[in-house]
C-alpha cells in the first residue's frame, strides 16, 4: 500500500522566492539585513527577526556558496527570502547558490552591459538565458523538478551592483538589460571610485542610478546606515534597502548592555 505525500507538491523555497520577487516588482519598499556568520542557528535567529529578506554575504564574509544547503533550511523554516552575494561574477558560485535554493543573487562590481548580460544568462533558464539544469535542492531534491523549471525564471531575483565610476558611466545600458530585477548601489565603493566626492555630487550619482533603473522598469536599491535617509531615497525611487547585520546587532546590543552595566554600578557607588 502506498501513501500520498501532498507536501511533495509544494516547493517552499520557490514559493518564498516567487512571493518576494512579486513584492519587489510591485514597487513596495523592502528592507533586508546582512547575514555574515555561516552558522545555521545564527541564520535562523536572523530569519526570526522578520526582515523582508536576508542578504547572505559571500563577498566580505566566510559564507561560501557551497554552505548554503546547510544554511537555507533555517531561512525557509521562517519564510525568509534569501539573496546570496558571491565574491565575484564567477558563474560557478551563482549556479551553486541558485541550485541550492537561494531566492536570488546580488552580484558585485558590474561595470558593463556585457557583464550584466552574462550574469543574467547564468541566472535564467532558456530561452531567457543559459542556466544549467541541475536544481538539486531548489527543486526539492527533484521531487518538484518540472514545476521548478517552469517557474524558476519568474521566481529568481537578480540584483546587480553599481559601485564604480565605470559602472555609473554605463548605468543606463546596464539597466536596460533584460532579465535583471534590481540595480543596487554600493555607496562606499562608489564614493571611493568617484574620488570621495561632495555630498551633492554623490546625491546626483544616486539619482542617476535611480533614474536609469526606473526608466528601464527595474527596481533600485542601496545599503543604508541611517533610517533618516529613507524618505529622501524613496522619493528618488529607491525601494530595495539593506540595513544592519548579524555581527552589527551583536556588537550594538552588547555594547549597550555593557554601558548599562557601567551606569548601574556607578549608581551603586553613589
Amino acid at each position: 500500500m502506498t501513501h500520498a505525500h501532498p507536501e511533495l507538491s509544494v516547493n517552499k523555497n520557490l514559493a518564498i522566492a516567487s512571493a518576494f520577487r512579486q513584492r519587489l516588482i510591485s514597487g513596495n519598499p523592502v528592507f533586508g539585513a546582512w547575514a555574515m556568520v555561516p552558522n545555521p542557528s545564527v541564520i535562523e535567529v536572523m530569519a526570526r527577526l522578520k526582515f523582508d529578506f536576508l542578504l547572505l554575504d559571500g563577498e566580505h564574509s566566510p559564507i561560501e556558496a557551497g554552505s548554503l544547503s546547510t544554511l537555507l533550511p533555517s531561512t525557509e523554516l521562517h519564510g525568509a527570502p534569501s539573496i546570496f552575494r558571491p565574491r565575484s561574477q564567477t558563474a560557478s558560485d551563482i549556479k551553486t547558490a541558485l541550485d541550492a535554493g537561494a531566492s536570488g543573487v546580488m552580484v558585485p562590481m558590474v561595470e558593463t552591459v556585457e557583464e550584466a548580460r552574462a550574469i543574467v544568462s547564468v541566472c535564467r533558464y532558456a530561452p531567457l538565458g543559459q542556466r544549467g539544469i541541475g536544481p538539486w535542492r531548489a527543486s526539492g531534491f527533484y521531487d518538484q523538478f518540472a514545476d521548478y523549471l517552469q517557474r524558476a525564471n519568474d521566481a529568481t531575483t537578480v540584483v546587480l551592483q553599481i559601485e564604480s565610476a565605470t559602472g555609473l558611466d554605463n548605468v543606463e545600458a546596464i539597466a536596460a538589460t533584460a532579465g535583471l530585477d534590481v540595480l543596487y548601489v554600493g555607496p562606499s565603493d562608489l564614493s571611493s571610485s568617484l574620488g570621495n566626492p561632495s555630498a551633492e555630487t554623490m546625491t546626483e550619482a544616486l539619482r542617476r542610478v535611480a533614474n536609469a533603473a526606473r526608466g528601464a522598469g527595474k527596481a533600485v536599491g542601496i545599503d543604508i546606515y541611517l533610517l533618516e535617509r529613507v524618505p529622501e531615497l524613496v522619493e528618488m525611487g529607491y525601494s530595495f534597502f539593506t540595513i544592519g547585520s548579524d555581527i552589527g546587532f551583536i556588537q550594538s546590543a552588547g555594547r549597550a548592555l555593557v554601558g548599562d552595566i557601567a551606569s548601574c554600578l556607578d549608581g551603586l557607588a553613589t
